[in-house]
């Protein structure tokens, strides 16, 4: 974390730095001039009262800097982390943001930036008190240096101990955090799955049981062990500092006095044994305040060392994502789209392999051959499982193909345009996400053209438009669905793929859906590609495409309609020219 903190934000790190340093030492020298004055002291440079006055002015003023500087420090960081991951996310690959999951995704957004937010939070404190307990441990060296080697010694056999005890509560906070993103999956299923759990009772409770309550158990379980080793390791600095003041007042001193009475001090002279710490009262009272003032930063440490801790979890759990944290910002293509549109769509040899689920032998999708002219419509029909869904992926680029070529105008797809050639489509999959504002989208007539389009799609009753707004999402699926196609409309996009668009329509609209909007996009010269089940209306498509075990191949064509499919087809083309 202090490498991160040094590549994000060096300088102002190394200024906060500084100034806890200052206020450190200015802690120190207020305890040095509280002993002074309780020993009847002078300061030959000013008097005490006047010194103690600018300590604590100095102190003051550094303590404010210096956490004002570490707050900012920490929301910038925070700030920056946020907008890289995400925008770190929007350009890694689709297969890669599939592989990692949704549940991960959100937790490392969420849970994972948020503790580690928390982390910089504790970081004016940490550096504040760590300044002090080092101007305190400067002072000590001054009375006594001895003594100092006698508090150093304790403090490595306390921070051994607690580095030991760290250990296993880092290692469990470790655990907690990967139950964590167990536990966001089932919260996952919960909301998304809320409708079919109140159907079904003993789903509901299996659900309960089996896997939420069990996940949260495991996360509580790990979770508390990893904080009771934590709450350990604080108390046993504490009791060692304790044990520090009572071998200042007690022990010392009646070993000295014991060494000086006893017969070792008759048989050797004292003075060619080693130098023993003198006590003087202004030594031991002066240790006593510093131990004393030491402890409270000291317990500010171990309470922060917990959740530091977890920061650093955190962060790691970022970067095993595939996304570094300290890596700068993807650089954003610039420049005119290198195509000439409209333009034929090839496709030539393309194979894809992914593992199916529940199946241990990889599935291969293709060789595909495929070649899309300008203005056409084409049905692709298929099976579950054959291959429909990962065809359209590839289709609109979000998959590069393992094998073979995809060319557009005759230009090849590569890393290069991939970007390009995939804003060429628009597309409402079956699993559509709808945005409630029309993002990306500019122009004074907007809100007109929107207007128009929930017009001619009957949902101006429902819902309305102001400035690029919706006024309302809460709409059945089909309606949700009509709302994602004015947004491909708004789009005008040279290609256009529909998912299974219309098995969430009622009769009337889907007859409209086919009879009435593909031939408008296609008319406007539009390639338009319709994933259906819906063989009363394959009449429609200029090819039908099957899709059936990895393999593409055409279906005849329909052209011998019944009367009431060529009834339909006059009444749309009727309807179009008006």
């Amino acid at each position: 974390m202090i490498i991160f903190l040094l590549r994000n934000a060096g300088w102002l790190l190394a200024c906060s730095i500084c100034t806890s340093l200052l206020g450190g030492l200015s802690g120190a020298g207020l305890i040095a001039v509280i002993n002074m004055a309780l020993a009847n002291k002078q300061n030959a440079f000013m008097p005490l009262d006047t010194l103690f006055a600018g300590l604590c002015a100095v102190l003051f003023i550094a303590r404010i800097i210096s956490a004002f500087l570490l707050m900012r420090l920490g929301q910038d960081v925070i700030f920056n982390l946020r907008v890289k991951l995400s925008r770190q996310i929007l350009h890694a690959s689709f297969p890669h943001l599939q592989a990692v999951g949704p549940a991960r995704i959100l937790a490392c957004l969420t849970q994972d930036i948020t503790t580690f937010s928390e982390a910089f939070q504790w970081l004016p404190m940490l550096c504040v008190n760590a300044a002090i307990i080092g101007g305190c441990l400067l002072y000590l060296g001054w009375l006594s240096v001895a003594l100092l080697i006698v508090v150093l010694l304790a403090i490595i056999v306390g921070v051994s101990g607690i580095r030991l005890i760290e250990g296993r509560a880092q290692h469990r906070l470790k655990m907690a955090r990967e139950a964590d993103d167990i536990l966001y999956g089932h919260f996952r299923s919960l909301t998304q799955g809320m409708k079919e759990l109140k159907l079904h009772e003993p789903r509901r409770d299996a659900f309960l049981s089996e896997c939420l309550e069990v996940a949260a158990k495991g996360y509580r379980h790990h979770y508390l062990k990893g904080s009771s080793f934590y709450i350990l390791a604080a108390n046993w600095g504490n009791i060692l500092f304790y044990l520090l003041i009572g071998s200042v007042l007690f022990l010392l001193p009646d070993i000295r006095e014991t060494m000086a009475r006893h017969s070792i001090a008759v048989c050797l002279d004292m003075s060619r044994l080693p130098a023993w710490p003198e006590m003087t009262p202004e030594i031991v009272r002066g240790y006593c305040l510093t131990i004393l003032y030491m402890m409270f930063p000291l317990a500010t440490l171990m309470d922060g060392f917990p959740i530091w801790a977890k920061g650093g979890i955190a962060l790691k759990n970022i970067e095993a994502l595939g996304w570094d944290s300290c890596q700068s910002e993807p650089v954003k293509p610039t420049g005119p789209v290198p195509f000439a549109l409209p333009a034929t769509l090839q496709f030539s040899g393309v194979t894809h392999r992914y593992r199916r689920e529940g199946e241990d032998k990889p599935f291969t999708l293709g060789p595909i051959d495929l070649v899309l002219q300008p203005g056409e419509m084409v049905f692709l029909i298929g099976g579950n499982g054959s291959g429909k869904t990962t065809l359209a992926l590839l289709l609109v680029g979000l998959y590069v193909p393992e094998q073979g070529v995809i060319r557009l105008g005759g230009q090849p797809i590569t890393e290069a345009n991939r970007e390009g050639y995939r804003q060429q489509f628009s597309a409402v999959f079956s699993d559509f996400y709808l945005f409630d504002s029309l993002l990306g989208f500019h122009g004074k007539e907007l809100d007109a053209e929107a207007r128009g389009y929930l017009a001619r799609l009957q949902l101006d009753h429902k819902v309305r438009i102001e400035n690029g707004v919706f006024s309302t999402l809460d709409l059945s699926q089909g309606q949700r669905k009509r709302l994602a196609l004015l947004v491909a409309y708004l789009e005008d996009r040279h290609f256009y793929l529909f998912d299974e668009w219309a098995a969430d329509q009622d009769p009337v609209f889907k007859k409209i859906f086919y009879t009435e909007l593909l031939p408008a996009l296609k008319a406007r010269g539009k390639t338009v590609v319709v994933i259906s089940h819906d063989d009363h209306y394959f009449y429609m498509a200029d090819r039908c495409l099957k899709i059936e075990d990895g393999a593409l191949r055409e279906i005849a064509a329909v052209n011998d309609m019944h009367g009431e499919a060529k009834e339909d087809l006059k009444e749309g083309a009727s309807l179009l020219s008006d």
